[in-house]
């Protein structure tokens, strides 16, 4: 039995306002963005002191075209990077790709990664239930990978993770399927690529607050703009400080973020962009890993309830520090050809002291003694501390070529990834019980932590990657792709493993007629695992591969994106709890995974919405003798049907109406089971609402969502625990922007 999750807080008394530097920060930048609103052009006085008045100039601008970097306008984005590395129009991917823009994160009042992606087809985000340890994401059954602006994120251990706040990124990309040729190292579900918020030509800010129940407290800003006359030189300030509690009693949820970047532009052929960001987040524990009796099941003193805290108040930490600088490089050689070069290096530190339940042992009395009809939980003490080093980058040329009605872009490069992480894992120590229906803390105070050594692992990857992506008469695109990746993974004073794999994608789409464009496609994954099994066998790779077809769907002259695609992906050597050796993992033969997606978004009339509609069937197809009661049982936490649809309709041209919007959304988890067939957990309907009021300078706003508050579990795994969702969460913002 494998215990690797658990969670934080912090003490029970605790300031319910924003920190001093925080606050200082706030009134500053409120003060900056009301001297960058005063008007450029002022009333001119004549030589006898009259006022002169001038004359009115109009100017007449289209918007600047969306680049794959930039932000987009409303739901439907039209072009990503994220398949194939060159600036791409969605419908010539031949791929199942979703694009979450800054507007709709805005709409639906999403605080994180996992809530943001609620309304995607092929994800599942509440694997384990409300978590605040790490984005946890299930892309079509199986794994997947992040990366931030197509360079991989830092590999930090298993605790003090760090999470990626959707406020510092312009658009959040999901590309689904094996997508090692452009993604790297990376797992058979897909990828998730988070689009920083760059500098913009044009000058424009915002500053917010936010206020909403269980304490929750934020003021964040965006400012950009240009820095000098001629408007080479740009720059933005994107930043946040948050203090709040959550649904569970003494867990909280801290966080400071501030990204400052510039990009120079010499040139039209010449462009860098520099960035940094430090973030500190500070959490509690979210979750307890409750067992089914209480949860799933019926207990005999009724549903425990889903605020009880399990930890203890006194020492309960979870989170760390990141810090994170890199650059963009992009330079037109000629014509043809452009290069680009990218850079980032992370630094990361995080901490856990924490408790979880031990749910295998069923209620207890109050001396930690086996009771059937007890109100006590056995807990156990954990405690880790993570460090992580990483820099990646990348060299790109990308060459635009013609020959008659032939049009070739033509992609070459290589990546690299070296990362240095350090863990002291100072292991489970059972605690004192707790009463779950009527807690009380202060009797188990922080253990002596043992001297035990720290691990030390080294990672280091190369990749070379050669892509065409070939247009035929301006209605074939064919893309072809070519990767080799070598890993190298060592411990300090012990083994060194080293893989090696070729990946390829191979796609084509028929650009027809009316904005329909059916494709079908080839791809593979490879993901190196680190560490053996109990008997001391190093882990093979992951591998991936998947066969799919489908049709995408944008009207002429419409901001409207539809997709619907079939496929079938296998999934070899898939990792999973040793049931037999707590704390090692096995190797299971094969996943299959066949998939139905429909997912539309976009603006119709006055509606901005988005929908979507996913079918998984995602089963262990082969596997070892011991293994077979797994064999055509729907893997663990992963519903076969899930759906959800978005709306918001704006009250446009309505005299006292105009800049009004409404908008609410319905969210469908289907049953999902254990993976063995013991525990079925029943299907979900969680509804969303949010009201807005937009003036010249102002937005208000306020989103609830599980607007019923409704009580439901979100999985429970092989292994016997279970995790509630997440309960009704009330957020009332004012944004002036300018």
């Amino acid at each position: 039995m494998t215990h690797r999750h658990l969670a934080p807080d912090h003490g029970p008394a605790r300031r319910l306002s924003l920190p001093r530097p925080t606050r200082i920060r706030a009134a500053v930048l409120a003060g900056w963005a009301a001297a960058a609103c005063l008007p450029t052009a002022q009333a001119q006085s004549s030589p006898d002191g009259a006022a002169t008045t001038l004359p009115t100039v109009t100017v007449n601008a289209e918007a600047e075209a969306e680049r794959a970097d930039g932000p987009v306008r409303g739901y439907a984005a039209q072009r990503s990077a994220t398949a194939t590395k060159t600036d791409t129009p969605l419908n010539e991917v031949p791929q199942s790709i979703s694009v979450i823009t800054a507007d709709q994160v805005r709409d639906q009042g999403s605080p994180n990664l996992q809530e943001a992606l609620r309304y995607t087809a092929g994800m599942r985000t509440e694997q384990y239930g409300v978590d605040n340890r790490g984005d946890w994401l299930a892309l079509r059954g199986g794994s997947g990978g992040t990366v931030i602006d197509g360079l991989r994120r830092p590999l930090t251990g298993w605790w003090g993770i760090i999470r990626n706040d959707p406020y510092a990124f312009e658009r959040i990309e999901v590309l689904r399927g094996p997508s090692s040729v452009m993604a790297g190292q990376n797992g058979p579900g897909g990828v998730v690529n988070l689009v920083s918020k760059r500098p913009q030509a044009e000058r424009s800010g915002e500053i917010g607050v936010q206020l909403g129940n269980h304490g929750h407290q934020q003021v964040q800003f965006d400012l950009t703009g240009p820095l000098n006359a001629d408007g080479t030189l740009l720059y933005r300030l994107v930043g946040l400080g948050k203090r709040s509690d959550t649904q569970v009693e003494h867990a909280f949820d801290d966080r400071e973020l501030l990204a400052p970047s510039i990009t120079w532009r010499p040139s039209a052929a010449t462009s860098l962009h520099l960035y940094a960001q430090h973030q500190r987040d500070e959490s509690g524990n979210l979750n307890a890993f409750f067992p089914a009796d209480g949860t799933l099941l019926p207990a005999p003193h009724g549903p425990i309830p889903t605020d009880t805290f399990i930890s203890e108040p006194a020492f309960d930490t979870y989170g760390g520090t990141r810090s994170r600088v890199g650059w963009a490089f992009e330079q037109r050689l000629n014509e043809q050809w452009t290069l680009r070069q990218n850079l980032r290096h992370d630094t990361t530190d995080g901490t856990m002291r924490s408790m979880y339940a031990a749910w295998w042992d069923g209620f207890v009395d109050a001396n930690g003694s086996p009771d059937a009809n007890g109100t006590y939980l056995n807990r156990y003490f954990y405690a880790a501390d993570d460090k992580d080093r990483t820099t990646n980058a990348d060299l790109l040329f990308e060459g635009k070529l013609k020959s008659g009605s032939v049009a070739h872009t033509v992609l070459a490069g290589v990546d690299g990834f070296q990362s240095r992480a350090s863990q002291r894992n100072y292991g489970d120590i059972l605690a004192t019980p707790l009463d779950v229906y009527h807690p009380v803390y202060g009797g188990y105070s922080l253990p002596a932590l043992p001297d035990v050594p720290e691990t030390v692992t080294r990672t280091r990857m190369l990749g070379l990657l050669l892509q065409d992506q070939i247009k035929f008469n301006d209605r074939w695109v064919l893309v072809a792709g070519l990767r080799r990746d070598r890993s190298r993974s060592s411990v300090d004073g012990g083994a060194t493993q080293t893989d090696e794999a070729t990946s390829k994608n191979l796609g084509a789409v028929w650009l027809a007629d009316g904005g329909w464009s059916p494709y079908t496609s080839y791809s593979e994954s490879f993901e190196p695992i680190a560490g053996t099994d109990a008997a001391g066998q190093l882990f093979k790779p992951k591998r991936g591969q998947q066969v799919e077809a489908g049709v995408k769907w944008q009207p002429p002259g419409s901001r409207l994106n539809a997709t619907a695609s079939v496929y079938q992906l296998r999934e070899k050597n898939r990792t999973a709890s040793d049931p037999l050796n707590p704390g090692f993992s096995v190797q299971r033969g094969e996943v299959t995974v066949k998939g139905l997606e429909f997912e539309l978004t976009g603006q119709i009339a006055n509606w901005d919405l988005t929908g979507q509609y996913t079918y998984t069937d995602a089963q262990v197809t082969s596997t070892t003798a011991d293994e077979v009661r797994y064999l055509g049982q729907q893997l663990e936490a992963i519903p076969k049907h899930s759906a959800g649809v978005w709306a918001v309709y704006r009250f446009a041209g309505l005299t006292g109406l105009s800049g009004l919007r409404i908008g609410a959304g319905l969210r469908h988890v289907g049953r999902s089971s254990d993976g063995v067939g013991h525990l079925n957990v029943p299907a979900v309907n969680v509804v969303d609402a949010m009201l807005s009021y937009d003036t010249h300078d102002w937005r208000y706003a306020l989103n609830i969502n599980n607007l019923a508050d409704k009580r439901y579990v979100a999985s429970c795994l092989e292994r016997g625990d279970c995790w509630f969702g997440q309960g009704r969460r009330v957020v009332l913002s004012a944004t002036y922007r300018y």
